[in-house]
């Protein structure tokens, strides 16, 4: 999609740079070592600038929000980091590596075997063999001090919006690995205005910052502004029709103002773009481009502005 937007921007004679950095998720590495590092080769072969681990057990694998979540030991995790770093050393690219724990809320792990876990066992095991653990702050601090070295940015899966549990996760990883770089993921998982007062919420992510935290996200943002949108536009036409969608129109060509593109929806996705390939190779002559004669052409003027 961004390079689709780049090839049309080119086209046009605009200078807007499309190919910004992406960051992709890698889940729980989907296997052992040598899945991470396949795994890792093929993000980077795909563009990626940064790629995320995280130390669940990958056949068991849940978002950071949901119960249920199974830890690989703390040891077994490194190697799935290195795996990834030695994957971008031999591709010969800085991409970066991020290491993010669940342990703050995870409350069971594979195995006993390394010493580093230890404090956090509770003595129980599960049906399935699992150990039982004590989540909380403390195990995701042991975890991301031992990662650190490791991944370009440590991140720790929070349960809801806390500054003073980003402060003190910040404070322990930054006094042995001093500018370490810190991810938050500012979660729509969280009901953020039963946690923090409009105050809080408006200085939230400038305090985060301040603290390290220089990568700071909302997963599934998209997810919930489509649906919203799209809940509004389809309950908008159930009740009156046409005119729902004419104020979702009239909406789009007051955003061209700010550099919303979308009205345009056969610009958007290339026509322009391949009439350029298609008069290429014809020398000029192509006689069936797809802009021209279009409704596009006629009723939307240069800037996208509706035509009266």
């Amino acid at each position: 999609a961004l390079l689709r937007a780049d090839q049309i921007d080119w086209a046009e004679g605009n200078k807007a740079d499309w190919l910004v950095p992406i960051v992709a998720d890698a889940e729980a590495g989907f296997g052992g070592p040598l899945n991470a590092f396949e795994l890792m080769k093929g993000m980077i072969e795909a563009g990626a600038a940064a790629v995320h681990f995280e130390d669940q057990l990958s056949s068991e694998k849940k978002c950071g929000h949901l119960g249920g979540k199974v830890l690989v030991p703390t040891g077994q995790f490194i190697r799935t980091l290195l795996a990834a770093r030695l994957a971008a050393d031999m591709m010969g690219v800085p991409t970066l590596v991020i290491a993010r724990t669940d342990a703050d809320s995870a409350t069971l792990l594979t195995s006993d075997a390394d010493e580093r876990d230890a404090p956090f066992l509770t003595g129980e095991r599960t049906p399935e063999g699992f150990y039982c653990v004590r989540a909380g702050l403390e195990a995701a601090i042991a975890r991301g001090l031992a990662y650190a070295p490791y991944a370009g940015l440590v991140w720790m899966e929070t349960s809801t919006p806390d500054l003073g549990e980003a402060r003190e996760f910040a404070d322990a990883i930054h006094a042995e690995f001093p500018g370490k770089l810190l991810a938050y993921n500012c979660s729509p998982s969280f009901n953020w205005r039963r946690h923090l007062d409009d105050d809080t919420i408006e200085r939230f992510q400038r305090e985060l910052a301040a603290m390290g935290y220089k990568f700071q996200f909302i997963t599934l943002a998209g997810f919930h502004a489509l649906n919203e949108s799209m809940f509004e536009l389809a309950r908008g036409y159930a009740a009156e029709g046409m005119p729902a969608y004419v104020r979702l129109q009239e909406r789009e060509f007051e955003l061209e103002a700010d550099g919303y593109t979308a009205t345009k929806h056969q610009r958007e996705v290339g026509a322009g773009w391949f009439n350029e390939i298609a008069q290429a190779v014809s020398g000029g002559q192509s006689s069936t481009l797809a802009l021209k004669g279009s409704t596009e052409e006629a009723q939307f003027d240069g800037n996208g502005s509706a035509a009266h």
